[in-house]
């Protein structure tokens, strides 16, 4: 019990920050003809693990402010074209910053017109792609990292002063972050960020990201490939067909992507409590990680006129192995003297199958636009671990456990969406209505019967209806709606239904007028 203490009061020193008073870290951006920046991202960055704490961007008169919450913070500042300047969070007041174009990542060939462009459209923040540097960035991942307003890891997208993003990508919405791996900033004409989504969106909802991706021109056959092999720990493959025919209004394309990647984490960690003796515990974690990745994707498109379009996409993503290893040793010292050894080796391969479908349409009928979209969602897991534990105390007591667990993960899912769109007063009037529908189980076993076995499943009904009113004023947009939403949730564990657990609500939520000036 005094070393589980020990350990807590270590890590708790650990996670916290050396805090001062909230203070408001200012500033403003120039160019090198000394005119404002605007759009910049000022980023505040935690220190020694360079971590996102939080974020903004310039305004167009390139000024910023932050909120800092401790002495081992950072503001990092960054923009396409320019090199990325870091500055310390004290004195609060970083006064004014000349950010000078970067050779390397503008290229011999880029001049100023290649920069992109990022204006505010209504309540959206647009930034065009197509034409310019950001192009090149990589992947929909890298690209995204790049825009203002916006830091993107591993699929997750957080919007600066909301949240984690929902994406959508030409309306559709993804359902697999791994989406964004696989497709190309060569191939997207656009991104818009909203930061106020309103009530077209799930009230947890709390900042939008839409991707619009090129229209492919001329008819026929085309395909193209991406291939890439490096070497960091152990060599790194991977490769994507991509392939489309179009003819008239039909359409049809497809990608084939496989990955085969292996990389380390390692730590050395030292952690010392100072109560009425010095406990010190120093750990040594080698993790080598293993993953393969395999995808398919076929769409078919077919567009009727210029007023009528639809069309259905499948996509299959399959985890061969995740494979991660764990080696770590341990040693707790009171005052200098050993009071503990123990080595730690789990090990895992997990296997994961996703499949997906979605279908649209989107036509005009007089002034009424429609866009539908239905999804369906199957996928599984399975992982199962093997850790050998071994701990040594300081009498040379000598423990050795070899424990065994199995975790299996089931996923379902049917989700459908109906947007009406219709001018009214010189501003745009919405009117939908939502369902979705879902079911996960969980199942984990312990052959030692050390853990609990668990057995639970949650399945959810969600219904809801929406209408929104939105006008420009000038540079002035201004939004009102309100949203209805019904859940039924139920959940059981080994069968049986928990009726503390299970819930059922139905809320309205009204979305006050919201404003925003557009610079």
């Amino acid at each position: 019990m005094k070393l589980i203490k020990v350990f807590l009061l270590g890590l708790i020193g650990i996670i916290l920050p050396v805090s001062l008073s909230a203070q408001t870290v200012s500033g403003k951006l120039i160019d090198e003809n000394s005119q404002p920046l605007p759009y910049a991202n000022v980023v505040l960055l935690s220190l020694p693990d360079s971590a996102f704490v939080s974020g903004t961007i310039s305004g167009e008169d390139g000024s910023f402010t932050l909120e800092a919450t401790s002495e081992n913070q950072i503001v990092k500042i960054s923009s396409i074209g320019y090199k990325t300047v870091c500055k310390p969070v004290s004195p609060a007041n970083i006064g004014i910053v000349q950010l000078v174009s970067d050779a390397q990542q503008l290229g011999e060939v880029v001049v100023k017109a290649d920069l992109p462009k990022t204006r505010v459209k209504g309540n959206a923040m647009v930034t065009t792609v197509a034409g310019s540097v950001l192009e090149k960035a990589g992947t929909g991942n890298d690209l995204l990292n790049k825009i203002p307003g916006l830091s993107a890891e591993d699929g997750s997208v957080n919007v600066f002063g909301s949240g984690v993003a929902e994406i959508y990508i030409n309306g559709r919405k993804m359902r697999n972050s791994s989406e964004l791996d696989q497709l190309s900033s060569d191939d997207i004409k656009s991104v818009e960020v909203l930061r106020n989504p309103g009530a077209k969106y799930d009230a947890s909802v709390k900042a939008v990201v839409r991707i619009i991706t090129k229209k492919t021109q001329g008819e026929g056959f085309g395909f193209n490939n991406r291939t890439y092999v490096g070497y960091q720990y152990d060599l790194a493959l991977l490769d994507q067909f991509n392939f489309n025919y179009r003819k008239g209004g039909f359409d049809l394309g497809g990608m084939l992507f496989g990955r085969d990647n292996k990389f380390e984490e390692n730590k050395i960690l030292t952690q010392k409590t100072c109560l009425d003796k010095v406990w010190t515990q120093n750990s040594d974690m080698k993790s080598p990680f293993h993953t393969q990745d395999i995808a398919a994707m076929l769409s078919l498109n077919y567009q009727f006129n210029e007023n009528h379009v639809m069309g259905v996409r499948y996509d299959f993503s399959r985890n061969p192995q995740i494979e991660m290893c764990l080696d770590m040793n341990s040693s707790i010292h009171v005052d200098n003297l050993l009071e503990e050894e123990s080595k730690s080796n789990p090990h895992s391969i997990t296997t994961n199958n996703r499949h997906t479908v979605n279908a649209y349409y989107n036509g005009n009928f007089n002034d009424w636009n429609m866009d539908l979209n239905m999804d369906g969602m199957w996928s599984d897991s399975n992982n199962p671990i093997v850790a050998e534990e071994y701990v040594k105390q300081s009498d040379n007591t000598e423990v050795n456990n070899t424990i065994h667990t199995l975790g299996k993960n089931r996923n379902e899912l049917y989700a459908a969406k109906l947007v009406m769109e219709h001018p009214l007063w010189e501003g745009s009037f919405s009117i939908g209505s939502e369902y979705t529908y879902s079911s996960r189980i969980n199942q984990y076993v312990n052959d030692e019967n050390i853990i609990p076995d668990n057995d639970n499943k949650i399945r959810e009904n969600a219904v809801s209806a929406f209408a929104m009113y939105a006008r420009s004023f000038g540079q002035l947009q201004a939004q009102v709606g309100v949203r209805y939403e019904h859940l039924n949730s139920d959940y059981y564990e080994f069968g049986k239904r928990m009726d503390e657990q299970s819930r059922k609500y139905d809320n309205v939520f009204r979305h006050c007028p919201k404003f925003c000036v557009n610079g």
